[in-house]
């Protein structure tokens, strides 16, 4: 196991359903990384499920582009926007187990692009789903271009990019 996680901070205002700690009818996934990989852990809740307590396929998908999104941001140090994702269910999730939701890069094609991979293992510690996602990677100038984040929020963002380099 890889050691030497520290926790990843996060806006307080952020309204994201994935991570985003203001959003009380989110997961409110909280992450953890080191110079390799980023993980989270999570109890998906019974109202998020598709049939007969297992988790539903869009948010297993919702988990794994929150690690993988969390991952590159972590791990090139920037900002970044999801371009493609697949998704591989491997076996079923139920609701209410522990799972640890992890990333890492697989490669970093250019200074614009990255390709994470994804994966969730239950409490058994069995790898359940899979993924890989490209990842547009943006220089906080550019952010400031595109003009969806307000000014405020991409100095914090930065800040939380910037805290553990």
């Amino acid at each position: 196991m890889t050691k030497n996680f520290v926790q990843i901070p996060n806006m307080d205002h952020n309204m994201c359903f994935g991570c985003g700690p203001a959003n009380k009818d989110g997961l409110q996934m909280t992450f953890f990384g080191n110079d390799d990989l980023v993980y989270s852990e999570i109890a998906v809740p019974g109202h998020m499920i598709g049939w007969q307590g297992v988790v539903h396929g869009g948010i297993l998908s919702t988990l794994l582009d929150e690690v993988m999104s969390w991952g590159a941001i972590f791990l090139t140090r920037r900002f970044i926007l999801t371009k493609t994702m697949t998704v591989n269910y491997l076996k079923p999730v139920f609701a209410g187990d522990k799972l640890r939701v992890e990333s890492s890069i697989e490669s970093q094609n250019s200074e614009r692009e990255c390709v994470m991979n994804g994966r969730i293992f239950n409490s058994k510690g069995e790898l359940c789903t899979s993924s890989t996602g490209t990842f547009a990677v943006f220089t906080v100038d550019s952010m400031k271009k595109m003009g969806f984040m307000s000014e405020k929020d991409i100095n914090d963002f930065q800040a939380i990019i910037d805290a553990h380099v």
